[in-house]
């Protein structure tokens, strides 16, 4: 769609134009799925959007999230977020890696929102721990550990208050 390849060209643009994105762009993959424009902000060996076993993002995942709320605001599309994990084994004091993700992806939800996306543009928001890798021969890499963002292909719902 249009819409699409305008939105990922918008994101891109974005990346290059701010400096303190231009270094993070390397943590996005933008790619079109049947269900519609994944934005996946993925982990780099010894660089990653969490602390190990935190939930809450770190400045340079907010910042990708934030240019990714920009994008995501100028188009009606529902947003579905997921959360993934690698599949490492959680520690014996800490949450377990579908809590993890799906906490995860509710703290992205949590700064889209403060960043301009209303709530009944979110679709879902799910934890997937380590079921979907990005890398299935090394379900362990770093890459694995992502946060997924989709403009869903859907029709775009009706907002609040506009109903016909």
């Amino acid at each position: 769609a249009a819409e699409f390849e305008s939105a990922e060209m918008s994101l891109r643009q974005a990346l290059q134009d701010m400096p303190e994105l231009a270094e993070l762009s390397r943590h996005i993959i933008v790619d079109e799925t049947p269900e519609g424009l994944r934005i996946q902000l993925i982990d780099e060996e010894g660089r990653s959007m969490f602390q190990p076993g935190a939930v809450e993002p770190n400045e340079r995942a907010v910042v990708l999230l934030r240019a990714v709320a920009e994008v995501a605001e100028r188009l009606p599309n529902r947003l579905s977020i997921s959360g993934h994990t690698d599949a490492s084994p959680a520690g014996a004091n800490s949450l377990s890696n579908w809590q993890l993700s799906a906490s995860r992806a509710n703290a992205a939800l949590e700064i889209l929102n403060d960043a301009g996306i209303a709530e009944h543009r979110i679709a879902e928001v799910s934890g997937k721990a380590s079921s979907e890798p990005l890398f299935p021969d090394d379900p362990y890499l770093a890459g694995n550990r992502r946060l997924s963002i989709i403009l869903l292909r859907e029709a775009p719902v009706v907002p609040p208050g506009n109903r016909i």
